[in-house]
């Protein structure tokens, strides 16, 4: 009878675990062991590509929010949150993500395209004019093609984004890269300089929707 061949180790995934139960064990003040559905949920954050510095600053920020956190499960939305700040991709996989009904989904343009209204023109024309195609788009729909609508919606979060950075003043810009600064702070040296940098940019266009009230629609 043939043994089975244990499947390869991946040292990267091994480390991206570790780093993230070291990150809970501090915040805890307990061992902190990943469960089977930790393990799943990292897992899932490691495969689509999201980097650990974008983990560990969105678990920190989770933290501050409500100390009493004893899972990874209650940072999952803080993490994909963060990880969706990026326009170039990093994000967890479309398919975990509940979809919307097609009204639900209308609401949100509708909030969405109030809030643009409100900013200054220049920043909000090419966000409103994807915003009221898909909306168009969504008005008429049947049965959407999700993979096609999905990508629309991406577009329209990564425009909202960049908008919402041109909108606020630089004063308010040096603000928010400070705070995220602070919030970042406390991982320098335990991850790569670059990968953090990218999430306290991924935190500052977060901030930045989360003043101007610009809800998520992707």
């Amino acid at each position: 009878m043939n043994e089975r061949t244990p499947p390869p180790r991946d040292p990267g995934l091994e480390a991206f675990l570790e780093a993230i139960e070291a990150a809970l064990r501090s915040r805890r003040g307990v061992d902190h062991v990943l469960s089977p559905r930790e393990f799943a949920i990292a897992r899932g954050w490691h495969d689509a590509g999201v980097p650990l510095a974008t983990v560990l600053v969105a678990i920190d920020l989770a933290f501050e929010a409500d100390p009493s956190i004893s899972s990874l499960a209650f940072c999952r939305r803080r993490v994909e949150q963060l990880a969706a700040g990026d326009p170039r991709g990093g994000r967890p996989a479309r398919q975990e993500v509940a979809r919307p009904s097609l009204p639900e989904l209308a609401e949100r343009l509708s909030e969405l395209h109030q809030r643009l209204q409100e900013l200054p023109p220049r920043a909000a024309a090419l966000p409103l004019q994807e915003v009221e195609e898909v909306s168009d788009l969504v008005a008429v729909a049947g049965r959407p093609n999700w993979d096609y609508l999905g990508q629309r919606l991406e577009r329209i979060d990564a425009l909202v984004s960049a908008a919402a950075l041109e909108a606020l003043s630089t004063q308010e810009l040096e603000e928010l890269r400070a705070e995220a600064g602070r919030a970042a702070q406390r991982h320098r040296g335990r991850v790569d300089s670059h990968s953090l940098e990218e999430a306290i940019e991924r935190l500052v266009r977060q901030s930045a929707r989360e003043r101007l009230q610009l809800p998520r629609v992707s």
